[in-house]
């Protein structure tokens, strides 16, 4: 079927037969005449019915073809999210290129029917038929109009080779222990005739369905033999030629019937109008084939397409703006819009220094205001979660942090789902991964060890619970039956122009004579440059909207850093200093073990006034672990999936950070003139 959607330029003699087909069955379905009947309440349409006992919310549901990853990387995942979402059936194909497994655990609460094409052997039949019924599956549809496949003389013309490309996840050889899947299609039986339907019987409870029947004779047999439904269906015109239009033999198989079994229509539905007549005559719903891979398809360029935007959450921060920066120079973007509580003037004059096309939105909003959320997700393509309150040292009130943090993660999550956006990444952090002790030492860490912070404190502990909901939420269905992708970066420790934390640390040495404090000379670590974090994302982004790499980075973390040299928090701060007269102090400083201690005994106080006073130390013991660890991480894995190469090299975001900090020189500098007169 999918080689309608990517047929090459044929002949023009292919082209005239291809047009006679369709024009055919437009004309056999087009030729029937709706007969209207007027003066009947219609202000409220319920289209809700059943199918085998079960509700559907109308009559339109989805028919069993293979190969789905054809058409979208999720394949067949995606099509029962959408089946699931709009509450009809779908009935998942024999030839599926995705798992049932995966299927049944991509859209749980979704009705599913299956789809078989007898195998020759017996024992695969008996094995697929048990596991489509302990998953859940409510109905056998099994296909009777393939006793040989047919002469298609497209995937002749155009060299269809599946077998270059898919497995089937569900064929497994018994000989082999089901391990190995077979390539392409699997033989089909040609014995198979009407007595063989009692084996089936006793092999199932399910509800067993007849799809191919084109006639009242087979229609009277399949009662007589006690099936439960049947489907109509000529096999999309692709099976043998010159036999009827589905619609056309619907009537004498309705007839047949005598109302003893469902009969549903499966070829040739494109439009309302085509449902209506369908069930004039006689069908309980319809099932529809091409058109699902059609808009499997689209789906699969439309990501590609342009006219997209992008909202950024925390814009106006550190990080926010570098990747605000970088995203102006993407291709297609029409709208950048920038979430953030409160934008300082410095930040608007900024953003209105930036010369594009590219419309750039500021929105002041909270993180927590649901209404917000759901104005700022609609008619996105992707958003770029940076907001998060950062303290490590426990000045922010705990209640504030995992509000922000994590229920502000999950608000975004389902703004997202609500308005359909389908692609989020995550600005996650190191301290996810820990250290939790600064005897322990990790170097080169990678996302296949699995390093996961064990501190209480709220920063980590509420970063770790929003990356969970981030990598969790990957493959939620989408309101409009799409799919959700996700990601999660964890940049190291980052530094550059406009750093809080760096501003913050030069202010104190300015007075303080422009010593240093020292801190942190115990620790190795690999810092990260601002410029390549917010690089990492614009990678990221790309990657999530390339449908070939979304299959290997959708619900997935990476370690971000860069070529920055391994080094303590103190030599990296002296070296990018030292030019504008700072120094080390030269002090001795307390072994890490008696900080670590003395940060304990403070922590007691601090709990033992909590009842009367509100006592924040000036370090605790998860400040000294993550001060003071040889805690270092490969981007490997980075570089292999999204493409990432630092696009500042050590040497300019050092000179470019040392320029920053001799402007807190200059203007300290300039404050104290000030002063003095």
């Amino acid at each position: 079927m999918l080689e309608e959607i990517w047929r090459p330029k044929e002949s023009w003699e292919e082209q005239e037969i291809d047009s006679r087909e369709k024009s055919w069955a437009a004309t056999t379905v087009h030729r029937i005449r709706l007969r209207p009947r007027y003066l009947k309440d219609v202000s409220k349409v319920d289209m809700r019915t059943t199918i085998q006992g079960a509700e559907i919310s109308a009559p339109i549901c989805i028919a069993p073809t293979g190969f789905h990853r054809l058409a979208w990387p999720d394949g067949e995942m995606s099509t029962a999210r959408a089946a699931q979402a709009a509450s009809i059936c779908y009935i998942t194909s024999t030839y599926a290129s995705c798992s049932l497994e995966d299927i049944v655990a991509a859209a749980p609460r979704g009705l599913r029917w299956f789809q078989l094409y007898v195998h020759p052997n017996r024992q695969i039949n008996k094995q697929m038929i048990q596991k489509v019924e302990s998953l859940g599956f409510k109905a056998l549809v099994i296909t009777v109009d393939v006793p040989k496949v047919g002469n298609r003389r497209n995937d002749i013309t155009n060299q269809v080779d599946l077998m270059k490309k898919l497995l089937l996840k569900d064929l497994g050889s018994p000989e082999m222990g089901n391990v190995m899947p077979y390539f392409q299609m699997s033989p089909i039986d040609p014995s198979i005739c009407w007595e063989d339907l009692s084996w089936f019987q006793s092999m199932t409870r399910l509800p067993i369905i007849l799809k191919g029947i084109l006639t009242k004779e087979d229609a009277e047999l399949a009662v007589k033999h006690n099936v439960h439904g049947i489907i109509v269906s000529n096999h999309g015109g692709r099976q043998l030629d010159e036999v009827p239009a589905s619609i056309d033999a619907l009537t004498e198989v309705v007839a047949a019937v005598k109302g003893k079994v469902e009969v549903y229509l499966d070829g040739g539905i494109r439009t309302g109008n085509d449902v209506l007549k369908a069930l004039a005559l006689g069908a309980k719903c319809v099932f529809v084939g091409r058109p699902i891979l059609w808009g499997l398809a689209y789906k699969c360029s439309d990501l590609a397409m342009a006219g997209w935007s992008c909202l950024v959450t925390g814009g106006g921060g550190f990080l926010g703006q570098r990747i605000i920066c970088l995203l102006v120079e993407e291709k297609d973007l029409q709208e950048i819009r920038v979430l953030d509580k409160v934008f300082r003037p410095e930040v608007r004059e900024e953003f209105s220094k930036l010369q594009s096309k590219i419309k750039l939105t500021l929105l002041e909003g909270d993180i927590l205001d649901e209404q917000c959320l759901k104005g700022a997700c609609q008619g996105t393509s992707v958003v770029i979660h940076t907001a998060s309150v950062i303290d490590v040292r426990n000045a922010v009130p705990r209640e504030t942090i995992m509000n922000v943090n994590v229920k502000g993660t999950q608000l975004l999550l389902e703004a997202c789902v609500q308005a359909s956006v389908p692609v989020f990444i995550h600005t996650s952090t190191i301290e996810v991964a820990g250290p939790n002790s600064y005897r322990e030492i990790i170097r080169d860490g990678h996302e296949e060890e699995h390093h996961e912070s064990a501190w209480s404190s709220p920063y980590p502990y509420s970063k770790k619970l929003a990356e969970k909901a981030v990598l969790g939420a990957n493959g939620w269905a989408l309101k409009n039956g799409g799919t959700l992708y996700t990601c999660a970066l964890r940049p190291m420790y980052i530094y550059g122009e406009g750093s809080p934390f760096l501003s913050a640390y030069m202010h104190g040495a300015l007075n303080n004579n422009g010593i240093l404090t020292n801190h942190c000379k115990f620790s190795r670590v690999n810092p990260v440059y601002v410029g390549n974090v917010a690089w990492a994302h614009i990678l990221a982004l790309r990657a999530l909207r390339d449908p070939k790499k979304v299959p290997n980075i959708q619900g997935q973390f990476y370690y971000i850093s860069d070529d920055t040299p391994h080094q303590s928090y103190d030599d990296l701060n002296y070296t990018l200093s030292k030019e504008w007269g700072f120094c080390l102090d030269s002090r001795m400083s307390l072994p890490i073990s008696l900080q670590y201690w003395l940060a304990f005994l403070l922590e007691i106080v601090s709990f033992l006034l909590s009842p009367i006073y509100k006592y924040n130390p000036c370090f605790n013991r998860h400040l000294v672990t993550l001060s003071n660890s040889v805690f270092t991480f490969s981007y490997k894995k980075a570089q292999r999936d999204l493409g990432y190469e630092p696009l500042y090299t050590w040497e300019e975001a050092k000179q470019k950070t040392k320029e920053w900090i001799g402007s807190l020189v200059k203007q300290h500098k300039e404050t104290l003139k000030t002063k003095i007169h």
